[in-house]
């Protein structure tokens, strides 16, 4: 299958005038079609009728099959290949499956909590520190500077890395040596 494919998780009925009803899901969209994973033993050049939720009833041949992975390519003219790959693009950026980070140092609860958070132009406010590891933060601060900004967290710099609600996620610009991380420190 060629790239780019969007990861979109949608969950699916399909069926044929040979097989009964079965459950599938999406796993994700490709030029080359819809990728989708189903317990029913599947073979290429079986037609299907699949009912996508948010997207509609669709007539799909199976083009290829791996355990229980298969894809399909729709039975449908320019016009309606067009709006369905829209349809799939928007309902994939809406889930943003893009994976979590891999968290490899553990994350600790600080006794001081309370912090002075000081942006590189001297604009200073407090910030609720949720959890610290060896090599970054997570902060309640409202309004979260934007990703990428630099800033003191206390006396430690760091690089806004994410947001979420009502704060933000930040990397230290020097990691602390994991044994330095514990419930007493003070940034």
């Amino acid at each position: 299958m060629n790239d780019p494919r969007h990861s979109v998780i949608l969950p699916a009925l399909c069926w044929s005038r040979r097989r009964r009803d079965f459950y599938a899901i999406t796993t994700d969209v490709s030029a080359d079609g819809i990728r989708l994973r189903s317990s029913a033993l599947l073979a290429p050049g079986e037609d299907l009728t699949c009912s996508i939720r948010h997207i509609g009833l669709l007539k799909a041949r199976i083009d290829w099959t791996s355990g229980q992975d298969f894809v399909v390519s729709i039975q449908a003219g320019r016009a309606a290949l067009a709006e369905l790959a829209r349809q799939f693009v928007t309902l994939a950026r809406a889930q943003d499956l893009r994976a979590e980070p891999l968290r490899i140092h553990r994350r600790i609860v600080p006794r001081q909590k309370i912090v002075t958070v000081t942006l590189a132009d001297g604009r200073a406010q407090a910030g609720h520190v949720l959890n610290i590891s060896a090599s970054g933060v997570a902060l309640l601060i409202d309004p979260a500077p934007e990703i990428g900004t630099t800033f003191r967290v206390g006396r430690t710099a760091a690089r806004v890395i994410r947001h979420f609600t009502d704060g933000l996620g930040a990397a230290f610009a020097e990691p602390f040596e994991p044994s330095a991380v514990h419930e007493a420190m003070i940034l």
